[in-house]
């Protein structure tokens, strides 16, 4: 994770319980990738419930199950198969008693959008089942977690870990007990707010396209898209300038954005290229020159097989892990084949290893972005798109120096 990200930021992981069995239910923007992020901040044994459909073909679910993930199986995935979920859920109740910890998307489903969705049940299904099951004496504490991304769909960004306060079960006990619906729904609430507080959240999805080109495409500091106090604090700000006119024109620059496959960021500050980028040029074209092969096979999925652009980066964080090293040792059996000597072979490999991180800030450095490539070949939408971001620019200075 540290070599595929280039900064992390943790907080508020002092808050969390010690010796207490804990239910983490993060916010899910970006595939698999949100939950390594917590495995990776954290010290505790987890064990993730993700969707079924994850686990097909066999072979994936063997690999999942050894990974501590088990399915959780919906209505599509068939009325026999969601009977299925009592036994995962049991197994999470035995978790818990051992002090173990499980972590639920209680969001349902994966979205890029930066904003909490509506919550499922299922956490809380988990929560008062467990303490029903050991007469309320686990303890157990709910940890809401905000993820939050610079950038979703490629490496080499800033990402914030955000662990919010304990919630105890217990504090739902008398709720529950007189009413179950209005137990799980006071839990449902109280998580869903805090996790709020925790991420980027813009709550009027009308709004969104608007608060996103304002407080994400035209912010160049990723520290600041990333924290979820100074954004939520300027998406408030802009709620008396917003009008009609102003959600339905973000709306359309953001579909012209998507239909020309252009980054609005892109346009708006370019590729941000500094002094230190032009002194590490050397290892940047051994970076390129040495990973784009291995690259294609991604760039093919990515292009042609999966739709969905939730798994973009995931699909790159696990060519790092999987392709890369097999092509290195490819390459270095051929070079001992050859009769290259040894020591050339380890310069190789370590340097390969040393330079995959910058692979991505290679390809920005050697070629062209979506902005440049929209500019060159289709110069009036790229003049089209540039004039309309000057509009929301000056609206954006305007409540910045409110």
């Amino acid at each position: 994770m540290k070599f595929f990200y280039s900064k992390r930021v943790v907080k508020g992981r002092e808050s969390l319980p010690k010796d207490k069995p804990i239910l983490y239910v993060p916010n899910h923007q970006n595939s698999f990738l949100d939950a390594f992020h917590v495995a990776a901040t954290t010290k505790p044994t987890i064990y993730f419930l993700t969707r079924a459909q994850a686990f097909k073909p066999d072979i994936i679910g063997k690999y999942l199950w050894s990974i501590n993930m088990m399915p959780v199986y919906r209505v599509r995935d068939g009325f026999s198969s969601v009977q299925k979920n009592n036994e995962i859920f049991e197994k999470c109740i035995r978790y818990l008693k051992n002090n173990d910890t499980v972590l639920v998307f209680a969001e349902a489903n994966h979205n890029l959008k930066r904003r909490i969705r509506s919550l499922s049940k299922g956490f809380t299904r988990i929560a008062f089942g467990a303490e029903e099951e050991y007469d309320w004496s686990l303890d157990l504490q709910i940890v809401p977690v905000g993820i939050n991304y610079s950038e979703h769909q490629t490496g080499g960004n800033t990402v914030q870990i955000n662990y919010g306060k304990p919630i105890p079960v217990s504090k739902y006990r008398e709720v529950y007990e007189g009413d179950e619906k209005a137990g799980v729904d006071s839990m449902k609430e109280d998580v869903s707010e805090a996790m709020k507080q925790l991420v980027f959240h813009v709550e009027d999805l009308e709004e969104y396209p608007l608060q996103k080109i304002l407080w994400d495409d035209l912010e160049p500091d990723d520290l600041k898209v990333i924290d979820p106090d100074t954004a939520n604090q300027r998406i408030k700000k802009t709620g008396p300038h917003i009008t009609e006119e102003l959600i339905n024109e973000a709306k359309e620059l953001d579909k012209l954005a998507d239909k020309n496959k252009v980054k609005l960021n892109e346009i708006a500050y370019g590729k941000g290229l500094t002094a230190k980028d032009f002194l590490l040029s050397p290892l940047y074209a051994f970076s390129f020159l040495n990973n784009v092969i291995p690259y294609q096979p991604v760039r093919y999925l990515i292009r042609n097989v999966i739709k969905d652009r939730a798994f973009d980066a995931s699909i790159k964080f696990l060519s790092g892990i999987f392709l890369l090293p097999l092509f290195y040792i490819v390459v270095s059996l051929t070079l001992a084949i050859s009769g290259v000597d040894s020591l050339y072979i380890w310069i190789y490999v370590g340097l390969s290893i040393l330079t995959a991180p910058l692979f991505i800030r290679a390809k920005n450095f050697f070629l062209p972005t979506s902005a440049k490539r929209l500019e060159k070949k289709k110069p009036k939408i790229y003049e089209n798109i540039t004039s309309r971001l000057e509009a929301f620019k000056d609206l954006r200075n305007s409540v910045l120096n409110e």
